[in-house]
């Protein structure tokens, strides 16, 4: 018996409205003086589309 392993990439693209709407929140609350809120919610959008983007490991017989 022969294992064979795979690994299966989703590339998560970002179209450029998407991208330009986070930047727009985020200036949005730096504009309310919520300079420090606007950077960790640019951070958890990006990192929650990061995670998006999964490699796994497939192992097939």
């Amino acid at each position: 018996m022969v294992r064979r392993e795979e690994i299966i990439v989703r590339e998560i693209v970002i179209k450029e409205s998407v991208a330009k709407n986070i930047a727009n929140i985020a200036w949005y609350l730096e504009s309310e003086g919520l300079i420090a809120t606007a950077e960790k919610f640019v951070d958890d959008i990006y990192d929650f589309i990061d995670k998006l983007s999964d490699s796994r490991k497939v192992h097939a017989t």
